[in-house]
């Protein structure tokens, strides 16, 4: 009986290696008959593609762009919007940098919080050019420390008064 038991598992293990060598074929076939058009596609999609992956901007390493591009950028911006444009690049900055830390509820025991009035006010009665001082150069009171240029060393000093002088008017 053991005999005719293997020859039952052989035949039935054969059939079995058998159908699924059927469907393997089967699905090769049908995958090639329903990729057949992906080069088309492929190349129609190159142009979106190179689209959506293109760069942006270029790196450049500190002190690599000269000082009379950055500032003649600086003051195209405020020329073309009539002096209003330091407020847009004010707001910029901080909409970018500063609102990490200034715009964070929790940090409010540390850091001065946008239109907190109570926060800023001993801050601006030192005057604004203490305060451009101690953005433009880092500051380290009794509360935390405020980094140079908010940690972006590529800001440049108008960039950075426009944003004091944005979170100053927000509680003026």
């Amino acid at each position: 009986m053991s005999k005719e038991q293997d020859k039952i598992f052989f035949r039935n293990f054969s059939l079995a290696l058998g159908f699924i060598a059927v469907m393997m074929v089967a699905f090769f076939v049908v995958a090639n008959f329903a990729g057949s058009d992906d080069e088309a596609e492929a190349k129609m999609r190159a142009g979106e593609v190179s689209d959506v992956t293109a760069p942006v901007g270029q790196v450049r390493a500190v002190g690599e762009e000269p000082e009379e591009e950055m500032t003649t950028a600086v003051a195209t911006t405020d020329a073309d919007a009539g002096g209003e444009a330091s407020g847009d690049v004010g707001e910029t900055v901080y909409g970018s940098l500063c609102v990490n830390c200034h715009g964070i509820a929790a940090m409010a025991a540390m850091i001065p919080q946008t239109g907190d009035a109570a926060a800023w006010e001993p801050r601006i009665a030192k005057g604004i050019e203490a305060l451009y001082n101690n953005a433009i150069n880092g500051f380290t009171g009794d509360m935390g420390m405020m980094p140079a240029r908010g940690s972006n060393p590529t800001l440049s000093d108008d960039e950075v008064k426009a944003a004091v002088d944005y979170m100053v008017k927000q509680v003026q």
